[in-house]
């Protein structure tokens, strides 16, 4: 039987949901219409093979696609609607693997390209590319999980998957707006799925130089040694591991490096939290989702906490909060 207290806390849980966001699914015409702007990047290798991938019209004569794609090509050509057209030159920015492709004469309509400003966690996105060779752009919904800071962009990781051909897709908001470049994934089973910021594209439309396509290219940041690549997938291994003393050593220089960094308090928190110690994991999260209402899984492990505790009425309101964010947290 529930207590008074609990009652009272139920009746209030619903003016918490009526603050977030609730976006109805895109429109087909929006869907549909952003198809066009989605093209397939075809390669030559150097010895005879044949890769695909995706790319973005993102301006006038202008494709984006990642670097990793084109890089060593033999030949490259984009086709859509039947059609196959070459380009003179490439714009690129290796470390961020993002290369837009320059041609004449394309007659494709360029996406809005939108901002990254006010990105939240758990925010609605939708991928749209190639991925699986596909013979026309399908559409992966999913939401924002991580927002992890590089330098001065924002990398993106998300729940809309992508498969082998997705590299140079779009990552959209609902508002049909691209906010990314879907890029890089984690291997194996349960991946994560990373995006690079529309932001950088700008900047390499307003300021990048143009360079032959057959430029030797360099190694993006993701495709560096473990111990230099940024902390946001230094531990991914051991997460997948469980091997929870190293998350801790990670996150804990992670915290250091980058104070503000709702990621590396988070990881922190879920090592104390897996090393037995709750009570400085709920500390932690409460830390973290004071500081942002909407990083789902910092409640879903207070829940786990509240029921560890016994506390009920923590266990009705954490629940509550987990399922207005992210039902499958609770579900999995």
């Amino acid at each position: 039987m529930l207590t008074v207290s609990v009652m009272k806390k139920l009746i209030l849980l619903p003016l918490f949901l009526l603050a977030l966001p609730v976006l109805a699914l895109p429109s087909n015409e929006l869907l549909f219409k952003l198809n066009s702007s989605i093209v397939k990047v075809n390669v030559a290798t150097k010895n005879g093979g044949h890769g695909v991938g995706s790319g973005v019209v993102v301006a006038k004569d202008h494709i984006v696609t990642n670097c990793h794609v084109v890089a060593n090509a033999a030949g490259v050509h984009v086709t859509k609607y039947g059609q196959s057209f070459s380009p003179y030159a490439l714009i690129a920015d290796w470390a961020n693997d993002l290369c837009i492709l320059k041609f004449k004469f394309l007659e494709l309509k360029p996406v809005m390209l939108g901002s990254n400003r006010d990105l939240d966690y758990e925010q609605e996105v939708f991928g749209k590319s190639y991925g699986g060779n596909t013979i026309k752009p399908h559409t992966v919904f999913g939401k924002v999980k991580g927002i992890h800071q590089l330098d001065k962009n924002k990398v993106i990781q998300s729940s809309a998957w992508f498969a082998m051909g997705a590299s140079g897709g779009g990552l959209f908001n609902y508002n049909g707006d691209l906010i990314g470049i879907t890029t890089f994934k984690s291997a194996g089973r349960s991946a994560f799925y990373y995006s690079m910021p529309v932001e950088i594209i700008k900047e390499m439309l307003a300021t990048g130089k143009e360079l032959s396509v057959t430029t030797q290219p360099e190694l993006p940041f993701w495709d560096a040694p473990d111990e230099k690549q940024p902390f946001f997938m230094q531990v991914v291994g051991p997460l997948k591991q469980e091997n929870w003393e190293k998350v801790q050593a990670i996150s804990s220089e992670w915290r250091l490096t980058q104070p503000n960094s709702l990621e590396a308090h988070s990881h922190h928190a879920l090592s104390l939290f897996k090393l037995g110690n709750i009570a400085q994991s709920e500390e932690e999260f409460k830390v973290v989702v004071q500081k942002n209402a909407h990083f789902a899984e910092g409640f879903y492990y207070l829940y786990e906490i509240a029921k560890i505790k016994q506390e009920e009425e923590d266990v009705i309101k954490y629940k509550t909060i987990v399922l207005s964010l992210d039902e499958n947290l609770i579900n999995h």
